[in-house]
């Protein structure tokens, strides 16, 4: 068993001295009243490290301040650390506010009853067993960014009716796309046959869909939630057709730009970086041009990615849009350091983007080492049209996807190509996909495998290898190659081509903006004066779609630099709906197979690409396997439904929230209070005359604390007629739900077993119930009836 967590702790003197500490530590400390929820959290530890709190306030230290029980102007005033028990024993709550006394009597168990706080109790954590569960078993989506919904697929028994509600935290495949792409948006879209709707969405984000629809590293699917079921969605596939269908529908789908702003902006290169951030700083409605030192635009696309990967005519049509529908300037074969200055372009231009790649390959400082070719210039040459080749048999070096993508290409030239890389596969930087398509298409590898130098004999080139071990872990956190004495051998062959990794050429960067061979740019993309940077040119080789997420946000920190504005959103009230869980999709589906060509059939040509598109009525289908990830706690307290029946308000140290806006489920919260707001008074209205409330729980046993459903109603009849009903459930969903059907259906006739059993059957036009909770469903319609008849 696990020892408590260490943290800070304070004695708050009063509300005001708590609050200052809380915002002190900005959202790392936790304010405590009882105390018996945050202590459990801090003794199992359930949360991912960055969750857990540095200090925690104790407000139990403010009392009696905020122990009492009033009523003033027709008001119920309760203060925020007065105990459930005095609650529920005070003879005016009894006779007045009778549901909030019975749901302080129910809430907790009776020891618990005795410290807990009417406070505590409607600002407690999450219950929910995934959430609680010790040793970080499951990271569920209330823990934070990158957390699964297991409750979907798992156990739910005691979870949500009434659907799921989304966080304030990305859902998972959201979380693993370094453009933040909102997938679970676009799959909706498509479910229901909106493509044009979920192709506007995807252009918020990405230019160019129908490139990463093909050669994207699909880092959302590794964090799919359907993973845990069966296998993940086919976003890439899908993100392909969707891109595709952009491109045949270019006219009506990409805008031209509105007259905008007379700025200029210069952006040098013409990668997926470069063309990222052209594209959102024209949509914003800057004049932009792109500098490019070759004769045609796309960088990597163009030069360093194979055609049967990447058609190049996807990459001309993208030039096309950007310059004949979009208006965006290029100038080709101009070279800055050599046509042009860096610092001519900082002086003509309002701001610059530096977006020039990494293409200078590492050295690998052995003998011999110029006869080495390098893999990117081995891959321009192709991909410009130089592929005849007299070589037989070539040795690539380097085990990341250049090299897998040399000996592919080489394969296609019918060169026999062997990658030597001197780790074993489980430690290549490639990804598995690619290494396991190169091994399908006949490549040949050899693991553990160092050369140490390189010697031309006639026309054929020897190369020296030393057999590799692997040893500690080194600062790239791999375990470290050593050589094994005594294990030289060599090999024969045509041509070695070496890819053992890029960096960025920086000799026409001035000094002032260089340190350690690396452009001084901080987490924007500014370097200095109106110079900005991002991709692979600032990180060094990484995927296009990373390299598409630098350009958007660099274009955001430019925007900013040149309007002294930051744009932030208008801040709006925190409010959360419930949406419909798709049920149907929780069952295990099979992934759609993604058709490509066989492996024998792949290797004949360069230029055709290896994998095929799916259809639309495959990409509903995937689209109707999307989760949707959306929390489906049962929110627990007792007291809300109660509260929120009566009409009562919560007074913070800020301001007034009434009671059926507190609650709204967002991480470790399950209100909308702020990190330094604390509730300091539940105020309810006295009830008109012929109001009666009740309140009723249903749970395992009468001593746990947990409700599996609860209920609180608050009728006004006169003669016998109901004028006005308020209903709240709770532990039915991640916030306290009324039934506003059934309140409008009582509305007008009297409380008999017909009226209230049809009234409280009207929850079955919005029920949304999980596999294994339907039986929720008749306890909730029970409660419904039971505290309405209550009510007489």
């Amino acid at each position: 068993m696990r020892s408590l967590r260490r943290f800070d702790y304070y004695n708050a003197r009063s509300i005001n001295e708590a609050s200052q500490i809380l915002a002190k530590f900005k959202g790392k400390a936790w304010p405590i009243a009882g105390g018996t929820d945050i202590l459990t959290i801090m003794r199992f530890q359930p949360l991912p490290e960055e969750r857990y709190p540095e200090a925690l306030v104790n407000l139990k230290s403010i009392s009696p301040s905020l122990e009492y029980i009033k009523e003033e102007d027709g008001v119920l005033k309760i203060g925020a650390l007065t105990r459930l028990e005095d609650i529920a024993h005070h003879p005016i709550v009894r006779e007045k506010y009778t549901a909030v006394a019975e749901a302080c009597s129910r809430a907790a168990s009776p020891h618990l009853r005795e410290m807990g706080t009417i406070g505590g109790n409607i600002c407690q954590i999450n219950r929910c067993w995934y959430f609680r569960k010790e040793d970080n078993r499951f990271y569920c989506l209330r823990k934070g960014a990158g957390g699964k919904a297991w409750a979907l697929m798992g156990d739910n028994r005691y979870h949500s009716i009434f659907g799921c509600v989304k966080l304030d935290t990305p859902e998972p495949c959201v979380y693993g796309c370094p453009n933040g792409t909102a997938i679970p948006s676009i799959m909706s879209r498509i479910k229901n046959g909106d493509f044009e709707g979920a192709a506007e969405i995807l252009l918020n984000f990405n230019p160019i869909p129908y490139i990463t629809g093909r050669v994207c590293p699909h880092k959302c699917e590794e964090q799919c939630s359907r993973n845990i079921l069966d296998e993940s969605l086919a976003i890439r596939a899908v993100e392909r057709l969707l891109g595709d269908y952009i491109l045949e529908n270019v006219d009506r789908l990409i805008k031209t730009p509105e007259a905008g702003t007379e700025k200029k902006i210069a952006v040098v290169g013409s990668g997926p970086a470069g063309l990222s951030a052209a594209y959102f700083l024209r949509r914003r409605g800057y004049k932009v041009t792109v500098f490019e030192k070759e004769d045609t635009a796309g960088g990597v696309l163009r030069y360093g990615i194979p055609p049967f990967r990447l058609p190049k005519k996807l990459v001309e049509k993208t030039v096309e849009i950007f310059q004949n529908k979009l208006g965006i300037e290029f100038r080709f074969n101009t070279e800055i350091g050599r046509d042009l200055t860096l610092k001519d372009l900082m002086d003509r231009y309002d701001a610059v983007f530096l977006a020039t790649g990494a293409w200078k390959e590492a050295s690998m400082q052995i003998p011999g080492e110029e006869l080495m070719e390098n893999g990117l210039d081995f891959l321009k040459r192709v991909n410009k049209g130089e592929t005849k080749t007299l070589w037989k048999k070539v040795v690539v070096v380097g085990g990341g996807n250049v090299a897998i993508d040399v000996a592919r290409v080489l394969l296609r030239l019918g060169v026999e190509p062997i990658i030597v890389y001197r780790r074993t596969e489980k430690e290549m930087p490639a990804l598995k996909e690619e290494v396991q398509v190169a091994k399908e298409e006949g490549v040949k590898f050899e693991f553990l495998t160092q050369p140490v130098k390189a010697e031309k004999v006639g026309e054929k080139i020897v190369l020296t290898c030393v057999k590799m071990k692997l040893g500690p872990l080194d600062e790239t956190g791999r375990p470290k190659p050593v050589p094994i004495e005594g294990s030289e051998f060599t090999m024969e062959c045509d041509a070695v081509i070496k890819a053992i990794g890029e960096r960025p050429d920086l000799s026409f960067i001035p000094a002032e903006f260089v340190e350690a061979d690396r452009l001084k740019c901080d987490v924007s993309g500014f370097i200095g004066r109106n110079l900005f940077a991002g991709g692979d040119a600032v990180t060094g080789p990484a995927t296009v779609v990373e390299a598409i997420a630098a350009g958007r946000k660099a274009a955001e920190s430019i925007n900013v630099y040149l309007t002294s504005k930051k744009e932030e959103a208008p801040p709006v009230k925190r409010e959360m709906r419930l949406e419909k869980v798709d049920v149907s999709c929780l069952k295990k589906m099979n992934r759609v197979e993604v058709p490509e060509l066989s492996p024998k059939d792949r290797i004949h040509s360069l230029e055709t690409e290896d994998v095929i598109g799916i259809s639309w009525e495959d990409a509903k289908y995937e689209a109707g396997r999307c989760l949707n990830c959306g929390c489906v706690m049962a929110h627990p307290s007792d007291v809300a439904p109660a509260l929120i029946a009566l009409n009562a308000e919560v007074v913070t140290n800020k301001r007034t929230i009434p009671a059926e806006e507190f609650f709204c489920p967002g991480g470790l919260s399950t209100t909308v209070l702020e990190p330094d707001e604390l509730v300091v008074e539940i105020r309810v209205p006295t009830p008109k005359p012929g109001t009666k409330s009740k309140f009723m729980k249903f749970s395992i046993r009468s001593s746990i604390d947990f409700p599996v459903v609860n209920c609180a109603t608050a009728i006004r009849s006169q003669n016998g007629v109901v004028e006005e009903a308020k209903i709240c459930l709770n532990a039915v969903a991640p916030l306290p739900y009324r039934v506003r059907k059934a309140e409008e259906y009582i509305k007008g006739k009297p409380l008999t077993e017909q009226t209230v059993e049809e009234a409280a059957e009207k929850i079955m036009e919005d029920v949304n119930p999980l596999p294994y909770n339907t039986y929720k469903v008749s306890i909730a319609k029970a409660l419904i009836k039971r505290t309405m008849l209550a009510c007489k």
